[in-house]
Order: structure tokens, then sequence, then C-alpha cells
């Protein structure tokens, strides 16, 4: 009898410590749609929805400071990137971790990539994000993903 309790104990604990791991390992949500502004012109749109007391950073941060997020569009004859990547207004906040002053976002940020279509057929957009989250206690690995937008025929 104490085997079986023994055993389901253990089972218990390697079950709630990996969902609380994998929770707490991915901290930030992305979705990708597409915005269209008129018959040739539209935003690729990166939204993270970011879990309480967790932060993702700006594209522009300090040097010696957090990873940036950034995005790799990979191209294709279909479209061209118009400027830069635009960004939700972030708060700039004093890290001690980075020593710096550091522009992040909390709950929500949102990221537009202007782009130009070259077709009236539908077409797809890969690209990748990287990004890095942090709380105020650690910061996780910098990840990359790669995403894909279906832009609709006009």
């Amino acid at each position: 009898m104490n085997f079986k309790i023994f055993f389901f104990s253990v089972i218990c604990v390697l079950t709630f410590g990996t969902a609380f791991s994998q929770a707490a390992a991915n901290p930030v949500k992305w979705e990708y749609s597409y915005e269209a502004i008129n018959e040739s012109e539209g935003y690729v749109v990166i939204k993270a929805k970011i879990e309480k007391d967790w932060h993702v950073y700006s594209q522009a941060v300090v040097a010696d400071g957090p990873i940036p997020t950034s995005f790799q569009f990979i191209s294709n004859a279909s479209y061209e990137l118009v400027e830069k990547p635009s960004e939700s207004p972030s708060e700039k906040v004093y890290s001690e971790m980075f020593g710096a002053d550091v522009a992040s976002f909390s709950n929500e940020a949102v990221f537009k990539q202007k782009i130009r279509r070259k077709t009236k057929n539908e077409f797809s957009i890969s690209a990748e994000l990287e990004f890095m989250a942090c709380n105020n206690s650690m910061c996780l690995p910098p990840k990359t993903i790669p995403f894909l937008v279906n832009i609709p025929a006009k």
C-alpha cells in the first residue's frame, strides 16, 4: 500500500511540476494577421499577449541590455517591405538586471510591418521573430519563432 501512495505522489509531483514549468517557460503568446490599408498596401500585424508580471522588449533597447524584439521577413516576388516595423507605445523603466532604462511591454505589444503588394493573387508571407521575456527575477533565453501570414486575394 505504501508503494502505491509513493508512486501516486511521484506521478502527481512530476505532472504538476511539468505543467507549471511549461507555463512559466511560455509567458508570451503570439498572434499574426493581415490588415489591409488599401488595394496595394497593408500591415502584417504581430501581437504579443504577455502574462502578468512578465514583459518583452522594444525593438530599440540600450547596448548591453536585453535582446530586442526583432523580425526577419523572407522575401518573395509577391510583396515588398515598406519602412521598418512600428510598435505600440512601450514603457521605459529602469532595470536593475541591465543597469539601465529599457523600453518594454507588459500585458500586450503590437508590432506592424507595412507591405506593398505586387500581385492581386492570394499569397503567404513567411517570417521569424526573436524576443526575450523577463520578469522581476529572471529572464528566459531568447526565442526565435517562425510564423506565416496569409494575404488574401484583392
